[in-house]
């Protein structure tokens, strides 16, 4: 018996045309037909993976972005800590300083001829600055500087920061002078205040001066009222131009300067 061949199947198109032309045929074998259903799904399945690979890359790329943004300000937060650690240890320093004087802790007796004094011999209580002068010389009623006030005693502000003293401002290099009687109780630099003095007084009191040019006295020396402390400047990272930022405190708390400068 004879072995019949196995015959190709094929599937028959019809173009009808819309106008006069005439109807064509072609027909496809079906297993051509099934290579382009294959072809097709491998075209679409590489399409979807593209597009997949890309997505994930995309993400990949605003990731590495967010992270970077956040590594910027992660350094930049660390570099603010630590400058935030300098700024607190210098502020740490000057507050034993101020606690130490009105405890007691540091004391001093000073011999009337004496131009300095030291840690070991302050004391707060039994110092008599000035003993043979008036009470007049021991509180801070002297302007500090010829100038204007370009701003003045805000203890509290809802559009800024607290304003704890007076903004004088005036030329660079113009004398900045005691407006009492008192010892320096702190001689330096501070980042957002530049050279800066505080001077104790009697009677609670406190002077503060802030962005000046350069000191002219040093820590413990005795200053007499009208003695040039310091030169004015525009020193430090606040600042908005020459002038001096003045306080007044009066036991440990800030009172305004307007208040004592009856004497220009």
């Amino acid at each position: 018996m004879a072995h019949r061949s196995r015959q190709k199947k094929y599937i028959n198109f019809l173009i009808i045309p819309d106008g006069k032309e005439e109807s064509r045929s072609f027909r496809l074998s079906v297993a051509f037909v099934r290579f382009l259903i294959f072809l097709l799904v491998i075209l679409l399945f590489l399409i979807s993976g593209g597009f997949l690979a890309y997505w994930k890359l995309g993400s990949l790329v605003l990731e590495n972005n967010h992270l970077k943004e956040e590594n910027f300000k992660l350094v930049k937060s660390l570099k603010q800590v630590d400058q935030l650690k300098e700024e607190l240890v210098t502020l740490q320093n000057f507050q034993k300083k101020i606690r130490s004087s009105f405890e007691g802790y540091l004391k001093v007796e000073a011999p009337a001829d004496q131009d300095s004094i030291s840690w070991n011999e302050l004391n707060f209580e039994s110092m008599d600055i000035g003993r043979s002068r008036s009470l007049f010389n021991n509180i801070p009623s002297l302007i500090p500087v010829e100038g204007f006030i370009a701003r003045g005693y805000e203890p509290s502000s809802l559009l800024s920061d607290a304003h704890l003293g007076i903004d004088i401002a005036a030329k660079t290099g113009t004398p900045v002078r005691a407006p009492a009687d008192g010892v320096v109780l702190f001689e330096g630099w501070t980042n957002d205040g530049g050279y800066t003095l505080v001077i104790l007084h009697a009677f609670g009191f406190i002077t503060l001066y802030k962005h000046n040019q350069v000191n002219m006295v040093r820590e413990l020396e005795k200053v007499k009222k009208g003695q040039v402390i310091a030169l004015l400047g525009n020193s430090g990272k606040i600042t908005s131009g020459p002038h001096l930022h003045y306080e007044i405190w009066r036991n440990n708390q800030p009172v305004n300067p307007i208040n004592y400068l009856n004497e220009r």
